[in-house]
C-alpha cells in the first residue's frame, strides 16, 4: 500500500443493501468538497445485483465482489489494501451525507492535529436521535453494570453513570473519546502503518472497539468530531436475519474480552465474564424467537445490545 496524491479513500463494505447503497453513494458525489478521492465498494457476496448497480450508475467506483461472505472486517481490509489516500474512511453503505457535509474542514482538522490517529462524526439515527455508539469509552465491568441493570439510561448525564456511551458530554462538541463507530471511522494512512488492519477474528461487531483500543495503545488520539453531521439506517445488514448477528454479536464480546482484558483479570473473574456472556446470548435469543408472544421484551442489534457484558 503506497501512499498517492489522493486525499481520501473512502472503503464502502456492501451485504444485500442495494437500495440504500445507491442513495449512500448519490449523496457522496453531491458533496461540494474541494478534496481528491475514490470510492471503493467491496461486496461481500451480495444477492441483489448491487455491484450491477454500482457499475451501471456510478462508473467512477471501484468494485471489488468477494466470491463468498467474508464478514465486515475481511471486506474492508480488502478495501483498504486497495487504497492510495492520505486517509481511509471506512463507511457503512446506510450511511447518508447530507448536502452541506464538509469533508475538506474534517480533513483539515485531521491536518493540523497530527496526533489524532481516528476520528468519528455525529451519527444521527432514522428518528433523529444520536446513535450512541458514534462516541463512547471502552467497555469495563463497571460501565457496562451501570448499562446492564439501566442506571445508564436513568442517569445519563451522570460522569459514572453514563460512562460507557458518554452521554454526560456535549453531544455538538469535540470531544477526546476512546472509541467511535465503525459505520464511520476516519483513519489515519499512519495509524495501519503503526498497528495494521482490522482484526479477521471479528466478523462483525467489536472491530471498531478493538481497532480503537489498539490505537490508543500505540499512543493515537480518538476523537469524536460533531461538526460533521450524518445519518444512520441503523442495522441495515442485519435486520432481516435474527439468530445470526446475535450469535456474532456475542462472540465479539467474547474475542473482545478474551483478547484484551482476561490476562489482567484473575481467572475465575474470567470465567464468570463468559458465563454472563453466554448468559446474555441465550437470553437475547430466546426474547427475539418470543417477540411475537412478549413483544414489549425484544432486544434489536441496536442500541439495546450495543454494549459489552465485560
Amino acid at each position: 500500500m503506497s501512499t498517492h496524491d489522493i486525499d481520501l479513500t473512502i472503503v464502502i463494505s456492501n451485504y444485500n443493501t442495494k437500495e440504500l447503497l445507491k442513495k449512500n453513494l448519490a449523496s457522496i458525489f453531491r458533496l461540494r468538497t474541494k478534496i481528491t478521492f475514490e470510492i471503493i465498494v467491496v461486496d461481500d457476496c451480495s444477492q441483489d445485483n448491487s455491484i450491477k448497480m454500482v457499475r451501471a450508475g456510478f462508473p467512477q467506483v471501484i468494485t471489488i465482489r468477494n466470491r463468498a461472505n467474508l464478514g465486515y472486517s475481511k471486506s474492508y481490509n480488502i478495501g483498504t489494501r486497495k487504497a492510495k489516500g492520505r486517509y481511509i474512511l471506512h463507511l457503512n453503505s446506510d450511511i447518508i451525507f447530507p448536502h452541506d457535509a464538509q469533508l475538506d474542514s474534517l480533513l483539515g482538522y485531521m491536518d493540523v492535529h497530527r496526533k489524532i490517529g481516528i476520528l468519528g462524526c455525529k451519527i444521527i439515527k432514522m428518528d433523529g436521535k444520536l446513535d450512541l455508539p458514534c462516541k463512547r469509552a471502552f467497555p469495563g465491568l463497571l460501565n457496562i453494570f451501570f448499562q446492564t441493570i439501566g442506571l445508564a439510561f436513568l442517569f445519563s448525564k451522570n460522569k459514572i453513570f453514563g460512562n460507557y456511551y458518554l452521554t454526560f458530554l456535549d453531544e455538538d462538541k469535540i470531544h477526546e473519546i476512546d472509541c467511535v463507530m465503525g459505520a464511520f471511522m476516519l483513519i489515519r494512512r499512519k495509524v495501519i502503518h503503526t498497528i495494521g488492519f482490522l482484526d479477521e477474528n471479528f466478523f462483525i461487531y467489536g472491530e471498531d472497539i478493538d481497532y480503537c483500543y489498539r490505537a490508543k495503545q500505540n499512543n493515537w488520539k480518538i476523537i469524536y468530531y460533531p461538526h460533521l453531521k450524518v445519518q444512520h439506517h441503523h442495522g441495515a445488514t442485519t435486520k432481516k436475519a435474527k439468530i445470526r448477528p446475535i450469535w456474532l454479536f456475542h462472540l465479539a464480546m467474547f474475542l473482545y474480552y478474551k483478547k484484551h482484558l482476561s490476562k489482567k483479570r484473575f481467572f475465575v473473574v474470567s470465567y464468570l465474564v463468559y458465563g454472563a456472556i453466554f448468559f446474555r446470548f441465550i437470553s437475547v435469543l430466546l426474547l427475539n424467537l418470543f417477540k411475537k408472544i412478549i413483544p414489549s421484551l425484544v432486544l434489536t442489534h441496536g442500541e439495546r445490545i450495543s454494549c459489552f457484558i465485560i
